[in-house]
Order: C-alpha cells, then structure tokens, then sequence
C-alpha cells in the first residue's frame, strides 16, 4: 500500500489564498486506527436480505482530520460532492473488506 496517495479533485479550489486541484492523505497508522479507536470507516452488517456493506461518514472524516497533508483539512469544507465522495473512497480504500 502506498504511504502517500493524491487525490485528483474534479475542479480547482481557491480557499484561504491557496489554490488545490488534489488533496494529498497518508496511511493511517496503527495508533489512529486502535489506541485513538477510530476502528474500520466501512464494515459488513447483517439485513434480512443478507450482509450490508455500511461506510461511517464520521469515522472518514474523523481519519481526514488526521490523514490530510495537503492542502489542510481547513480547506475541505467546500468540496462537491463528487469531490468529496472522491476523497472518501480514498480513505475507504486504506481498509479492504
């Protein structure tokens, strides 16, 4: 798994003078995902039509607080949301099912 992934957004931003067209996130670490006990973002649950796959919204962006290296996680707020679903699907993709 990569130690660093770009996020392509599908526009520029312009927030707080700085301009962004990517979001770059790390790997989580051992400590953000257990001893700070943030978990899994995503995880199978049953239904009376068989299993579920259920995302967390706050547990992904409680992981971007921590995983955004560029441009800051004060610069996210005014997403898309295409663009946001782009970045959430990055930080689901550190968690396989």
């Amino acid at each position: 798994m990569a130690e660093r992934v770009t996020v392509q957004l599908s526009k520029t931003y312009t927030v707080h003078d700085k301009q962004f067209a990517s979001i770059v996130i790390r790997e989580p670490r051992y400590a953000e995902i257990f001893m700070e006990g943030r978990g899994k973002p995503r995880e199978w649950q049953p239904s009376p039509h068989g299993p579920v796959l259920v995302s967390y919204p706050g547990v992904v962006d409680s992981y971007l607080q921590k995983l955004i290296v560029e441009p800051g996680y004060d610069c996210i707020g005014e997403l898309s949301t295409v663009d946001a679903l782009t970045l959430e699907k990055a930080v689901l993709d550190f968690f396989p099912v």
